[in-house]
């Protein structure tokens, strides 16, 4: 485990050939341009004009370099502004979410499972908690609040990567898949055994707009939240 304490620490030698700070971004701009998998010490020190070796003065293992990596991400998520609107913040948290998972696609899968507390993501966590601190919610319901828009965010984000990859991986594009389907669509609509999913191919919106469905979407959430957030009172912070 990365030990935060000591990343940028003061006195920290600003005219050193590395620092945490440019590791964590050449990690970032390999992952970002050939996935997390490419990611590793060598290729890291090499975008460096490095030797390996000198990274571990740094970071002990690839595990703490993924660590730094994510945390330099989150700093694009950071310090939330609150304005008193419960509802226009989640929203914000959820749309910076899904244009930061969107830029660095690698981080979604890796941000479902792990949760490093470095100094990016506690500003992070401390400043959307602060989001819906106030309202007369206990800790639990504040996490449940952020949680509820973040899971749907980071699901909506998962669906958006996977059909890109897709794409990419079959040279098919959203009409493309489906003008290849088109013979097996037929014969399900045929089979008149299932009616509603015959529905969605005859009637639903055909290659809707992804930001106009997330943010339907993203209100349908919010009007969940509404009865445990809009009884509370939003200037009283911090009790």
């Amino acid at each position: 485990m990365v030990i935060w304490s000591k990343v940028d620490k003061p006195g920290q030698n600003a005219r050193a050939a590395l620092s945490y700070d440019r590791i964590a971004a050449a990690g970032v701009e390999l992952a970002d341009a050939e996935g997390l998998e490419a990611v590793s010490m060598r290729k890291v020190a090499a975008r460096l004009g490095a030797g390996t070796m000198s990274l571990y003065r740094y970071v002990e293992s690839r595990d703490d370099l993924v660590e730094l990596m994510v945390d330099r991400v989150y700093g694009e998520s950071v310090a939330f502004e609150r304005t008193g609107r419960w509802r226009d913040d989640l929203a914000e948290v959820a749309r910076r979410s899904r244009r930061v998972a969107l830029v660095h696609t690698w981080l979604a899968g890796y941000a479902a499972s792990r949760g490093a507390l470095g100094p990016n993501m506690l500003r992070m966590i401390e400043s959307t908690l602060g989001l819906v601190d106030g309202y007369g919610l206990h800790i639990d319901q504040m996490l449940d609040a952020w949680m509820t828009v973040q899971t749907f965010t980071q699901g909506y984000v998962l669906h958006e990567i996977a059909e890109a990859e897709s794409q990419r991986r079959t040279g098919l594009d959203e009409e493309g898949w489906r003008r290849r389907q088109g013979p097996w669509i037929r014969q399900i609509i045929a089979s008149g055994r299932y009616p509603l999913v015959t529905r969605v191919v005859l009637d639903a919106e055909d290659l809707p707009d992804r930001d106009v469905v997330f943010e339907r979407r993203l209100a349908y959430v919010l009007d969940g939240l509404s009865s445990l957030l809009d009884s509370g009172d939003p200037g009283d912070v911090g009790t």
